[in-house]
């Protein structure tokens, strides 16, 4: 055997053994990220929004702050247990009749044909419709069904990420103790200074109680932050700018994709034939490219009404209805 053999034998080890460490670690990656979720929900609602804002606007915060959230696990969790869609379940070869695709490919392992845009999955050993990719954080494949949940799990963590960072770093990084009310600090020494400097009535006496409290043994108390309570949202506000720093490039590429009618595997593969057909003389256009960005929004998440503009966000169980099998809309090649 010689040393070209021995590197792909190798390369196929090392291929099979991290196929098996995502399908056995799937389910603690997906536990570990809803507890993340659910962490930073119980800071915010136990600590930071009861100290922030009084009254309506209080609780026109905390409602906003439970909807961003609700659908960012509800999306995370249909994400994961929607079935992608595999052509072993349909009858294809009708299906790529209709779509105007004839089948090409052939899959060995699944014994299926294998549409336009569909690929093998190693770790959940069957074919993907539309596949995109195989996240580990979802413990499944990104596909035809639950695309649209991937990629609005990916927007609403983005705005989750935000609105927790814009709720939390000013307690997070305020030195020293103090009265917390809408983001504004003011040390308890201050208070009690203002409190004594109130003329006529003299209140200190009638406050002494309150002001006892709030110097409590950990340093605050209804008002502030204790040091557990300070570290916890320290911690929330680094890990929620860093998911945040990540959902800029990943939600926003996703975006790329589905307004060009692409998925992630399938980019590489049309960027090689573009590379291709330009070195022919020719122009490569996507064959599965509707035409404009609206199209391909609507198409990918099936949302085909007058009001697909906003209701493309919002929580469904429904997954998508299309067969799964690419339109070709126009030949690979043109003058």
């Amino acid at each position: 055997m010689n040393r070209h053999h021995r590197l792909v034998r190798c390369c196929n080890v090392m291929e099979l053994i991290g196929d098996l460490f995502l399908r056995v670690t799937g389910p603690v990656y997906f536990l570990f990220g809803m507890s993340l979720i659910f962490s930073v929900v119980w800071l915010l609602f136990t600590v930071i929004l009861p100290k922030t804002r009084d009254g309506v606007s209080g609780a026109a915060l905390s409602t906003f702050t439970a909807w961003v959230f609700f659908n960012t696990i509800f999306n995370y969790f249909m994400a994961a247990r929607t079935n992608p869609g595999s052509p072993r379940e349909q009858e294809v070869q009708v299906l790529c009749a209709e779509a105007g695709a004839g089948v090409r490919r052939w899959c060995h392992r699944c014994e299926c044909p294998k549409p336009e845009l569909t690929h093998h999955c190693k770790v959940c050993r069957k074919c993907v419709l539309k596949m995109d990719h195989h996240c580990p954080w979802v413990n499944n494949c990104v596909g035809h069904r639950n695309y649209r949940y991937f990629f609005n799990f990916l927007a609403w963590l983005w705005l989750a990420c935000a609105l927790t960072v814009a709720l939390t770093w000013r307690p997070a990084w305020h030195r020293g103790h103090g009265l917390t009310t809408g983001f504004r600090s003011v040390p308890l020494d201050d208070a009690v200074g203002g409190v004594a400097r109130v003329g006529g009535v003299n209140p200190a006496g009638r406050h002494a109680a309150k002001i006892a409290e709030l110097r409590g043994t950990n340093g605050v108390g209804g008002g502030g932050l204790s040091t557990d309570e300070k570290t916890a949202t320290l911690f929330s506000t680094v890990l929620a700018f860093s998911i945040f720093c990540a959902m800029c490039l990943m939600w926003f590429w996703h975006i790329y994709l589905v307004c060009t009618a692409q998925t992630t595997i399938d980019y590489y593969e049309f960027r090689d034939l573009r590379k291709e057909a330009k070195r022919r003389g020719v122009v490569w256009r996507n064959p599965h490219d509707l035409g404009s960005w609206r199209a391909n929004w609507r198409e990918a998440f099936d949302e085909k009404g007058k009001h697909w503009w906003w209701l493309w966000a919002m929580p469904r169980f429904r997954p998508h209805r299309g067969s799964g099998v690419p339109v070709v809309v126009v030949d690979r090649t043109g003058p």
